[in-house]
């Protein structure tokens, strides 16, 4: 991926709604260059991926798209494979992606099986939701409570966003503790809860995190991402206002060990679009 393919890449995830501007873009390429791939044919953009890597703990695909048509060519194929390549270059213990169902078959015949699942949620209009306190994001806290939740060290990227995103986080804190967290990321026309992260995964400061989340919303509608698994922030979700969209599901590459999807995991967030 080059900066001179952006205006094209926009214009197919745009035909595909999912709402990316040229910030997005650019954070993947800062921090992935060589993970960020397209496919092109006699000179024309016809399919993107990205690959990312978090340490040599786990790799990540995202944002696999073909142009529609051009679908059925085995242009997704490739331009998985690749990154899939481009993972194992860097020795990463764990490769994963999230895929709806319509994708999974070709997935599974690219060497993936599914290890988990998860609900796409929306909210449509905003609701009475909690004020975020205000003062400084306890960053610091938030990377070390997000690596342990995760496995794997996001910090690069948390740090790009809060750059991006300085007043879209809340949290919740005891005893000058971090043990929740959640980011609320803009798009063009939308927004997106994720990650959130909550250790222990309780009623009410998941209940916390998602009003105050909500609170900071200034693009709608508001989506996120929860593991089936994550029975709390379901139910806390879908108790203000949230109804599920569709589904989804978490997928392993089968040569090297299977992403965990920890309890404390109340939300995805990144590169989930696949």
């Amino acid at each position: 991926m080059k900066t001179t393919d952006l205006l094209s890449i926009i214009r197919l995830t745009d035909r595909e709604e999912w709402g990316f501007g040229t910030r997005e873009l650019r954070r993947m390429m800062a921090l992935e260059p060589k993970g960020c791939l397209v496919a092109k044919m006699n000179g024309r953009l016809i399919g993107l991926t990205v690959a990312i890597t978090y340490g040599k703990s786990c790799g990540w695909i995202g944002n696999v798209v073909v142009d529609r048509k051009h679908r059925g060519a085995g242009i997704g194929s490739s331009l998985v494979q690749s990154a899939i390549r481009h993972l194992l270059r860097g020795h990463v213990k764990t490769i994963a992606l999230y895929s709806y169902p319509e994708n999974e078959a070709m997935y599974k015949r690219l060497g993936f099986n599914t290890t988990d699942s998860f609900a796409r949620l929306s909210m449509s209009e905003d609701i009475e939701s909690s004020r975020q306190r205000t003062g400084r994001v306890p960053l610091n806290q938030i990377l070390s409570l997000d690596r342990r939740a995760f496995g794997a060290d996001r910090s690069r990227l948390l740090r790009r966003v809060y750059r991006e995103f300085p007043k879209s986080w809340a949290w919740v804190i005891n005893d000058d503790r971090v043990y929740g967290y959640s980011l609320v990321k803009r798009y063009k026309d939308s927004s997106e809860i994720g990650p959130m992260i909550c250790e222990p995964a309780n009623h009410e400061p998941v209940a916390t995190l998602l009003r105050s989340s909500i609170s900071l919303v200034r693009k709608w509608p508001l989506e996120m991402s929860v593991p089936e698994s994550n029975l709390t922030v379901l139910e806390a979700a879908t108790s203000i206002g949230f109804r599920v969209e569709k589904k989804g599901v978490v997928m392993s590459y089968t040569r090297l060990d299977p992403a965990i999807v920890k309890p404390s995991i109340g939300a995805f967030g990144f590169l989930d679009k696949g």
